[in-house]
């Protein structure tokens, strides 16, 4: 049975969404891949429902939705949260098939995490006919200060802007820094012009995997409406 909640109290990661074309894509699928236990779902968390997820489960898929209203357009958007275990090739492969683009995430303190996101990408660029996907990669996990980072700030941005092309954003899913950032870019490079702004309706669905339909329900299932 699904929950369904109503709340009128304000939200602090607001996304509201214009169209740049006269007929604009309405449904995207967001990938969110990298690593085991870089943050991905804990920047899902945060983006979707305002929380942050400290104890670590492995996550072996999860579709999540959010759904946008704004002025008379209507933004689908399914966030996979995939699993960081490299146990699941196929589950990958059509991931990478059906995604409409893609946010790699390393985590700031671990030199390995940040090699998974560079071979992600490739993996990326050969699978995929269109070379020209829009792609973010997400340095998380900025709240444990610059002593502790083993990847320098200057060198990512260097590498992911100018050699990769692709876009970059530093975050803390942790203390909720710069998250709404990350869709924002990813939104951005898929040439759906945005809006921060209290005035957006929101639905929030978030969907087992195929493999956990027999045992889970829908995880949570969010309506939030404000006065436009």
């Amino acid at each position: 049975k699904r929950t369904k909640m109503t709340s009128s109290s304000p939200n602090k990661n607001h996304l509201s969404v214009t169209s740049t074309t006269k007929a604009p894509k309405s449904h995207y699928r967001l990938v969110v891949m990298g690593a085991a236990g870089v943050g991905k779902t804990a920047i899902i968390s945060q983006f979707l429902y305002d929380q942050f997820v400290s104890e670590y489960k492995e996550t072996i898929e999860e579709l999540h939705r959010g759904e946008y209203d704004m002025n008379g357009v209507h933004l689908t958007l399914d966030i996979l949260d995939t699993s960081g275990s490299l146990t699941f090739p196929a589950m990958r492969k059509l991931a990478i098939d059906t995604g409409d683009a893609f946010v790699l995430v390393y985590s700031v303190d671990n030199e390995s995490s940040f090699q998974e996101v560079v071979s992600l990408r490739q993996q990326l660029l050969d699978e995929r006919e269109n070379k020209d996907v829009p792609i973010v990669i997400v340095a998380n996990k900025t709240d444990v200060g610059v002593t502790k980072r083993a990847i320098l700030s200057e060198t990512a941005e260097s590498l992911v802007c100018m050699d990769w092309g692709n876009g970059y954003v530093e975050a803390s899913a942790k203390d909720n820094i710069n998250i709404v950032g990350i869709f924002k870019e990813i939104l951005r490079q898929s040439k759906v012009r945005y809006e921060l702004s209290p005035a957006v309706r929101r639905r929030r669905e978030s969907m087992p995997s195929s493999t956990d339909k027999k045992k889970s329900k829908l995880a949570k299932r969010r309506t939030q409406s404000v006065n436009t």
